[in-house]
């Protein structure tokens, strides 16, 4: 029987996400708070099943959605920069850069383990997410993930990860 590599690519009308965020650039500038409409691509690799396929394109589908609808219509924050801090009280995140200070409601934000929200960092995270959702039913078998955000129109932030043996 043949012998290759495949990949499985998904990508939804349902994939986009409305979310606000804002950046750190060039040392230490931080941008104005803005939002995307982000567009969402995921891929795996690695060789055909028993069934000749490389994964089930309904389960990677449903993970991939899973984590832009937990995004969707939220303010993105980061947990791990030097100078943005993110403070959560019962109530209210407050979030200050320096002099600048924001405060948001608990349940309009999303806090994420990265260090600047670009869509570099949005693409890592989703890709992680994916693996830990779907590890299990897919198995070692795979090659990689490779997870793209598209903030503008053209302009994608992509991680490749390598699947989990």
């Amino acid at each position: 029987m043949e012998q290759g590599v495949y990949r499985v690519d998904v990508t939804k009308q349902q994939f986009v996400f409305s979310a606000a965020h804002f950046i750190t650039f060039a040392g230490d500038i931080c941008e104005r708070l803005h939002g995307h409409n982000y567009k969402v691509r995921a891929s795996v690799e690695g060789p055909l099943d028993e069934n000749r396929y490389v994964v089930d394109f309904i389960a990677l589908r449903d993970a991939v959605l899973d984590e832009t609808s937990a995004l969707d219509h939220h303010m993105i924050l980061p947990r791990d920069h030097a100078e943005i801090k993110v403070h959560t009280s019962e109530k209210e995140t407050t979030v200050t850069f320096r002099e600048r200070r924001w405060v948001f409601p608990n349940e309009d934000c999303v806090i994420l383990p990265v260090v600047n929200t670009t869509a570099e960092e949005l693409a890592r995270v989703i890709a992680e997410r994916v693996i830990a959702k779907t590890q299990q039913r897919f198995g070692p078998h795979l090659n990689f993930i490779e997870v793209a955000v598209d903030e503008n129109e053209g302009q994608w932030g992509v991680c490749r990860l390598p699947w989990p043996a």
